[in-house]
């Protein structure tokens, strides 16, 4: 997931799908990492992957190294600064190989948009600007990997007061900026004092589903949502009235109560949302002008037959030319993925799921699409199926195993529950669950988690993925861990 050579693309192309997973028995030394025999980082550290003939003795800058069944090998090197030679040295009775990369260990690099000096705008001076593509994300700092704060839909009027690099300085309230790309935004014109928007109308509906709570607006504004132990609480900003503060809402569906602020002085209406259940999920979007938040009803669980009813999308990780992370012996995790995702549709159907791909063979689905497809669906939980592997300066000996990561409170409790199981079945160390910011976990609607089943750069677990059985048992440990998140819920959906 998050290494060196996993980098998550958004455009590829198609590739002849062939599977066939085996062991290779390699005859000659061959390095899958670093892929280059010259090249540049940062880190204290990082690691020879690669594989050589199974009876040969490796040494790598004179150290012994551990030459597993298959041929493969993974060994930290630590790395001074500037220029490091390693020396890969493998022979037996017929061969001898050497090979010399080169690393060059260089100081890590501060975010241009860091260093740049801020542009202040005049006091209540700001530019009116508009979003360019759904889900753009306000963060909290200049930076590329600072944390997100909310995702705005196409369109959203931002009220901008500063730039800094590539990143201009939003204004929510007096009180709260907030950061957006350069490249996020069209930039209108520059006014003296903020559009405000009036809400017209609130209403609250329900279908089969979801419930729904629209608001009328006059003009498209940015609005953040947290979930809370009881439910949902929206803030909508820049915001002048909201006919709806003094309305009372009837009970509908899933919303226990709902209930809004009269406008706050810093121009903020506050949406409290209590529900009847514990949260399945939301998404909130726009119709034109009208906010809409759509809630996910809870769904009927079958105690006898608890996939009934229920849809699961499953994502296999990768494809066509993005591989994933490589193992040793050159298997490619996007083949892994795909695999254990067909066994895991298998044995889901079976027990009366019904089972959505975002792949089914080995084709460019970009992250978004994949994104779109699973929220254009009626699914309730979406997984994301990979194999792990680790970021230069990392240890694989030390961190390897199973971790589960999502992104939203409402899929903790999926998480925990598919790592304890998971974990349990196959016998592989627990590495944990990780709040992280990803693309396939941060969608609010289906319930969406990515699961790491082991790790490609650990020689043993790289082992076992390779074996069809322990695939099998990872599918079947997948499917016991839904079931029992499903039939856990049945129990604990009521809010007290």
């Amino acid at each position: 997931m998050k290494n060196f050579y996993k980098a998550l693309k958004t455009g590829c192309f198609i590739l002849p799908f062939v599977f066939a997973i085996n062991t290779l028995n390699a005859d000659a030394l061959q390095i899958v990492y670093p892929k280059s025999e010259n090249t540049q980082m940062s880190a204290a550290s990082t690691f020879i992957i690669g594989n050589t003939a199974p009876d040969a003795k490796l040494k790598i800058n004179d150290m012994d190294v551990k030459v597993y069944d298959n041929g493969s090998f993974v060994q930290v090197v630590q790395l001074n600064d500037g220029k490091n030679e390693i020396k890969i040295d493998s022979q037996n009775e017929t061969t001898h190989d050497t090979l010399t990369y080169i690393i060059n260990r260089v100081p890590p690099q501060i975010p241009e948009s860091m260093q740049a000096a801020l542009e202040e705008f005049a006091p209540d001076e700001f530019i009116y600007a508009a979003v360019l593509k759904d889900n753009t994300p306000l963060r909290a700092q200049p930076d590329e990997y600072a944390k997100r704060l909310t995702h705005l839909p196409k369109d959203t009027v931002l009220m901008v007061n500063g730039k800094k690099g590539d990143y201009y300085r939003v204004s929510l309230t007096p009180a709260e900026n907030v950061w957006v790309k350069s490249d996020s935004i069209v930039k209108y014109s520059t006014i003296n004092q903020k559009m405000l928007a009036s809400a017209t109308r609130v209403s609250l509906s329900e279908d089969k589903l979801y419930n729904y709570i629209k608001t009328e607006l006059s003009f498209q504004i940015p609005f953040k949502i947290v979930e809370t132990d009881s439910g949902l609480t929206m803030e909508l900003y820049n915001l002048e009235k909201n006919a709806a503060d003094t309305m009372l809402f009837q009970t509908s569906g899933d919303v226990k109560s709902l209930t809004i602020n009269s406008v706050a002085p810093d121009k903020t209406s506050t949406y409290y949302i209590e529900l009847k259940n514990k949260l399945w999920g939301y998404r909130a979007y726009y119709e034109g002008n009208t906010l809409v938040l759509k809630i996910r009803k809870a769904p009927d669980i079958d105690k006898e037959k608890p996939f009934k009813n229920i849809t699961v999308y499953l994502d296999a990780g990768h494809g066509a030319d993005d591989a994933g992370a490589i193992g040793p012996t050159g298997e490619k995790e996007k083949d892994i993925n795909l695999d254990v995702v067909k066994k895991l549709q298998k044995v889901l159907e079976d027990e009366g799921a019904k089972v959505l791909l975002t792949r089914a063979d080995d084709t460019c689905v970009p992250l978004y699409d994949r994104v779109k497809m699973m929220q254009d669906s009626d699914a309730l939980i979406s997984l994301s199926i990979h194999a792990n592997a680790l970021a230069d300066g990392a240890d694989p000996y030390e961190k390897h195993g199973t971790s589960v990561f999502y992104y939203n409170r409402e899929s903790v409790e999926l998480a925990k529950t598919l790592r304890d199981v998971i974990t349990k079945k196959l016998g592989t160390k627990d590495d944990g669950v990780g709040m992280y910011s990803l693309v396939m976990t941060r969608p609010t609607m289906p319930l969406s988690v990515l699961i790491e089943i082991a790790y490609m750069i650990h020689p043993e677990e790289y082992k076992l993925l390779l074996e069809e059985g322990f695939r099998q048992k990872a599918a079947e440990s997948i499917r016991d861990g839904l079931r029992e998140y499903l039939l856990n819920s049945v129990n604990t959906d009521g809010i007290n």
